[in-house]
């Protein structure tokens, strides 16, 4: 969707694409066998799935580390460097948390850490490779960070209803506060969507538009708790609504 401003001509890297999706694969599964090491009490289901099934995710992490190491080798140069400094940030952001703040109440900047890396790789992979970024492109960042955001808000926010101590950003705010950010980001973004990106159908105005269906989907899922909560429906529909830029692909 980035990489594709600002008109939509533009042309992905394949080889950087497939290595984002794997490093984010990466980063998700070493993220969760350290959570079982570090934080074994009070599991939730995806810990104790990760807990029964860590000898083949370990096998799955190795061989998903040679592959992403072989395909560093095919990317261009400026991705390579971007994401060498951002893996070096990553890393001390783990040894940090991990080392110092695994037993304060500062847990919770986990998830705003997590939106601002996960937003840095997605979009800045992109942006790396432009030789000018126009002010629009900047807003469209924003507002996908804002959305990242928003996500992880929201699965805190249902989180907060299924163990006692979350120690996330939803703990930090309470549930209350956190339902307002919620909502306040869902209009903060549906207000950019429209001043800046309604006035026309290229390519930035549909991405727009994306973005604040995106959002706007985040917002409903705290209105329906009890219905979200079953069979953990808010981290299908949550997690799904960054497939919806496929779209952009037939528009």
């Amino acid at each position: 969707m980035f990489w594709r401003l600002p008109d939509g001509s533009g042309t992905p890297d394949v080889p950087s694409l497939i290595l984002l999706g794997l490093t984010t694969w990466i980063i998700y599964i070493l993220d969760r066998l350290l959570d079982i090491k570090v934080y074994p009490e009070n599991p939730s289901e995806r810990h104790k799935f990760h807990a029964e099934h860590q000898y083949n995710l370990s096998v799955l992490l190795v061989v998903l580390s040679i592959i992403a190491a072989v395909l560093c080798f095919f990317i261009p140069k400026a991705v390579f460097y971007f994401g060498g400094f951002l893996s070096l940030g990553l890393l001390t952001y783990f040894f940090v948390l991990n080392k110092f703040l695994k037993n304060t109440k500062m847990q919770w900047l986990k998830e705003p850490t997590t939106a601002i890396c996960y937003c840095l790789a997605v979009i800045g992979i992109a942006y790396v490779q432009h030789s000018s970024i126009n002010l629009s492109a900047w807003f469209l960042a924003l507002m996908f960070f804002l959305i990242a955001s928003q996500n992880l808000l929201v699965f805190s926010y249902f989180e907060s209803f299924s163990k006692d101590a979350s120690d996330n950003t939803v703990d930090f705010f309470g549930q209350k506060t956190a339902v307002r950010i919620i909502r306040v980001i869902g209009f903060v973004v549906l207000f950019l969507a429209i001043f800046f990106f309604s006035n026309g159908w290229d390519y930035i105005h549909k991405i727009g538009l994306l973005l604040a269906i995106m959002s706007q989907i985040l917002s409903f899922l705290p209105a329906k708790q009890r219905f979200f909560l079953q069979h953990d429906r808010y981290r299908w529909v949550g997690d799904g609504v960054f497939i919806l830029p496929i779209v952009l692909l037939w528009l």
